[in-house]
């Protein structure tokens, strides 16, 4: 059985799905909102992204929790390469890095 590799809780902030020349990942935005009382405060959201290679929207969408915005990245580019700049590699990119 082939288990394709998801972005979950433990790698969303080093991980995005890849297919030259876009990419998509998950980042954290802020909105303000108004309460019931009439008072302005901010909510965070988590925001699903695809973007050129050169990181140019091109869709985003919103979502209250994570595990939503997981759930929408997963299904919906989950069949691209996946890339953890936190996965520890030879060769080049983050991982190779000297300060590691």
């Amino acid at each position: 059985m082939n288990i394709t590799p998801n972005i979950n809780q433990e790698n969303w902030t080093s991980s995005q799905f890849f297919s030259e020349p876009l990419r998509a990942f998950v980042s954290l935005g802020a909105a303000p909102v108004e309460t019931p009382e009439g008072l302005q405060e901010v909510e965070f959201q988590y925001l699903v992204t695809m973007t050129d290679k050169d990181y140019q929207e091109l869709f985003q969408s919103t979502h209250k929790t994570l595990d939503e915005a997981l759930k929408v990245l997963n299904e919906k580019y989950g069949h691209w390469e996946l890339q953890d700049a936190g996965m520890k590699n030879s060769g080049d990119g983050c991982s190779s890095c000297a300060a590691h």
